[in-house]
């Protein structure tokens, strides 16, 4: 097998090119991961922004519900007072 000109790649000059080859695919192949990974990483922004905007779409106008109906404590408060004499 050695004989053959093409088969072991014992010629310098063949393994030089085979390397560049394999450096130059191996540089393509980075810049579309890298343009992938980009890519997914914008996507991600947008859907994350699309998914907080539904949010604060569907929520109620107040922020908290922690806080006492001020409509039910003025009705409630009425109950307590005495009546007018």
């Amino acid at each position: 097998m050695s004989g053959s000109p093409g088969a072991g790649g014992s010629n310098p000059r063949k393994f030089s090119e085979k390397i560049a080859l394999h450096n130059q695919k191996q540089a393509e192949e980075t810049r579309a991961f890298d343009q992938l990974m980009t890519d997914l990483t914008v996507s991600r922004v947008q859907f994350q922004k699309i998914q907080q905007l539904r949010l604060s779409q569907s929520r109620p106008s107040y922020y908290g519900g922690s806080l006492p109906n001020v409509n039910q404590i003025g009705n409630t408060s009425a109950e307590f007072q005495s009546p007018p004499c």
